[in-house]
């Protein structure tokens, strides 16, 4: 990457046209010499750290001399200043696209109808401090790509926004806002939508179901509201991605699978669904991610869901799923490319699902490369898992495509763990927690070798804590409380981190870090694992809204899933309870644009 302040000399070459430079690591502000060199048609600045004032009042004469730049990148930078809309417009009368996105400006509108270049296509002003819709938008006849997400704009959206760009307008985010109304829209070459994070209410928008060429579609954490139409069919066989999570739908799960099809991700958690899981999702052979979480759903488990070969992420959580969970005898593998399972908070029953367990596949001998990390995502949207610590969403913002999450919690299986789970060796957090899971914890879990997050609180667990456990060096959370457990707590690396909570509530436990003081010395842990396990088989060691700005848990969440070992994490929390998938937007959503 290059780096220091740009270059002055660079802009007084006498034909400089194209001046590309994004993606470094440049610093500063703009020369004085940029502003007057008049044959340049495309600067490209974006992902630097230039930091310098550009202007210093509402107006920007100092681009007039610029009469043929048509291309004008500053997005995700640090700059500083005010700008207002009309007058940058109206001062570059060639220009065709603006991307001013999370560049530090401060983009203000007088509101006004202005004459724009009818060549004008792009306008990308995302986390720019805006307030108002600007009307100037009006007048931008061809315009492919609209960006105004996580500004300030409040209160309904223009009826004459529905037709900004005719029938070209491809790419729409008006996300992270305060948007509580919506106009008609009238492009159906729509291909991106997002308008999730705002307060719009009311039903799915009709018109959505005219967009056939529709790809992307977000209006998750809204208040839309009913059913959802059937026409959504229409729009079955373009799209890859849709999120109508975090609503008030309710009535059954639409149909938004058709055969050939080539959706990818289906989230439709934190809403009021009901019914059972249809079978019509079977029809969606390139499903990766289905997240139907936090919703009024029942039923038994859809077993069928095994035959999707590219399902990476199933979470079923909060509903009222019952029953055992059975494998379908017609399958002869099942979820091979499985990642991350969250059934937690439903009434399944029996025993671990221990034939499921020898499927998981991408769960076992995974090799974690130090090489630059590589992030489950559909096009440009990744995927995301929040987890629950002690009640606050810890955000991740993406997951790698690695990382690997079994979390069965808060149901009623009983039994004992099975020891085929320790082939799963991969696994970076398992939770089996608040269940009615008994006999020993088998020395079968030391095979987990990568994993960071083990909850098995709050069942009926007897004996001894193995040693197999404490040998693990990669544990970072670890909860074994409100169990009948004895002994001494055994020592190890990260055993010695952890505190008396992840082992209260077992009052025949001793030891560090417990206040009861053990009796005797300890003697050695000897565990014999039954050779043979409920599969019959001879058990072999074969051996996750986007913003502006930097939230806490953002970062942290951002940290931890771009290091691969996580050494702090035990001193910011001692237990890690249940996961959910979101959907996060990164900054080069948008990038098929610059073009």
């Amino acid at each position: 990457m290059l780096n220091g302040t740009l270059p002055s000399f660079l802009f007084t070459l006498p034909f400089l046209e194209n001046v590309l430079l994004g993606d470094n690591m440049f610093s500063g502000g703009l020369p004085s010499e940029f502003f007057k060199c008049r044959s340049l048609k495309r600067l490209s600045l974006w992902s630097n750290q230039f930091d310098g004032e550009m202007n210093k009042g509402s107006t920007l004469p100092s681009f007039i001399e610029l009469m043929n730049l048509n291309h004008l990148d500053l997005s995700w930078n640090n700059f500083r200043g005010l700008w207002e809309l009309e007058t940058m417009l109206s001062s570059l009368p060639n220009l065709q696209a603006l991307y001013l996105s999370n560049s530090g400006l401060s983009v203000v509108t007088d509101n006004s109808t202005i004459h724009v270049n009818p060549n004008f296509h792009t306008l990308n002003l995302a986390c720019s401090k805006l307030n108002v819709f600007p009307k100037s938008l009006r007048a931008m006849k061809n315009l492919r790509g609209l960006d105004l997400s996580g500004n300030n704009i409040r209160g309904d959206i223009p009826d004459w926004a529905g037709e900004i760009g005719g029938n070209g307008l491809i790419y729409l985010d008006l996300s992270n806002n305060s948007i509580t109304g919506l106009p008609q829209f009238h492009s159906d070459r729509l291909m991106q939508l997002y308008l999730q994070s705002n307060k719009i209410q009311g039903p799915f928008p009709p018109s959505i179901c005219n967009m056939i060429t529709l790809e992307y579609l977000d209006i998750s954490d809204n208040r839309f509201d009913g059913v959802i139409p059937q026409c959504i069919e229409n729009i079955g066989f373009s799209l890859r991605m849709i999120d109508l999570g975090n609503n008030l739908f309710h009535g059954t799960i639409p149909n938004v699978c058709v055969e050939f099809g080539e959706l990818e991700g289906i989230v439709l958690k934190g809403n009021q669904f009901e019914g059972k899981v249809p079978t019509s999702l079977s029809e969606c052979r390139h499903l990766k991610v289905l997240d139907i979480g936090n919703n009024h759903l029942n039923g038994t488990f859809p077993e069928w869901l095994g035959y999707l070969p590219w399902l990476q992420v199933l979470v079923l959580k909060s509903n009222n799923f019952h029953g055992h969970i059975r494998t379908s005898s017609t399958i002869n593998i099942s979820f091979p490319l499985l990642q991350v399972l969250d059934l937690s908070d439903n009434g399944f029953v029996g025993h671990l699902p221990w034939k499921y367990f020898q499927y998981f596949n991408a769960m076992k001998d995974v090799v974690r490369k130090d090489t630059k990390p590589e992030y489950l995502n559909t096009g440009g949207m990744y995927y995301s898992i929040i987890v629950v610590v002690k009640g606050q969403q810890l955000p991740f913002p993406k997951i790698l495509v690695d990382y690997t999450i079994v979390n069965l919690s808060g149901n009623k299986f009983e039994g004992e763990i099975p020891n085929i789970i320790g082939n799963l060796n991969s696994l970076i957090a398992l939770n089996f927690s608040h269940n009615n899971l008994n006999g020993r914890i088998p020395h079968a879990l030391g095979n987990l070798s990568q994993i960071e997050s083990l909850d098995l609180s709050w069942n009926q667990f007897i004996g001894e804590i193995p040693q197999s456990l404490a040998d693990i060096t990669t544990l970072a959370v670890l909860n074994v409380s409100q169990n009948h457990l004895v002994g001494r707590i055994p020592q190890g690396t990260q055993f010695n981190t952890f505190e008396g909570n992840s082992f209260g509530g077992n009052l025949g436990l001793c030891g560090f870090p417990l206040p009861k003081q053990c009796e005797h010395p300890s003697s050695p842990q000897f565990e014999v694992d039954e050779d043979e396990d409920e599969s019959g088989f001879t058990w072999k060691m074969v051996m996750l809204g986007y913003g502006c700005g930097t939230l806490p848990g953002l970062l942290i969440g951002y940290v931890m899933l771009s290091t691969r070992r996580p050494k702090w994490f035990n001193a910011i929390v001692d237990s890690a309870e249940h996961i959910m998938i979101q959907t996060w937007k990164n900054k080069g959503r948008s990038t098929y644009i610059r073009k």
